[in-house]
């Protein structure tokens, strides 16, 4: 999570899509990755990869949901903080149902499809940047 205070000034130099797209990617690949390794330092290197990673992308998301709700601002975060929470809730259930149910490989690899879901999401997302919006 030490990466997160770091998020606002990626997301300045590169943009706030590029930002949660780059965030999302290497949540998916540490995710991913870590159901196929069983060396340690390895593991734990995928696992610091997938919190960066999800440490880009949550405050990108937030700055990405403030800006396009516009004047509904505040009903849009009210609305993402609902299903962020939401996951937050069924995640592990789930989560404890596919290991009981499958292989560790299949559960993170699942979990890992969800996120690139998330991903196709976050590009097909079309908006102006802050800077765009002023200069027209």
């Amino acid at each position: 999570m030490l990466v997160s205070p770091f998020a606002g000034r990626i997301s300045k130099r590169v943009g706030v899509g590029i930002t949660l797209r780059g965030g999302l990617l290497l949540a998916i690949i540490g995710l991913g990755s870590m159901g196929m390794i069983s060396n340690l330092p390895l593991l734990i290197v995928m696992s610091i990869l997938f919190v960066a990673g999800i440490a880009l992308a949550v405050p990108s998301l937030v700055s990405l949901v403030g800006q396009v709700g516009g004047k509904m601002r505040g009903i849009a975060v009210s609305v993402y903080t609902f299903i962020l929470f939401t996951g937050t809730s069924f995640g592990p259930i789930i989560s404890l149902q596919l290991m009981n149910h499958a292989s560790y490989l299949i559960t993170f690899l699942l979990l890992a499809c969800i996120l690139c879901i998330g991903l196709i999401a976050a590009c097909l997302i079309h908006h102006e940047e802050a800077g765009e919006l002023n200069s027209q």
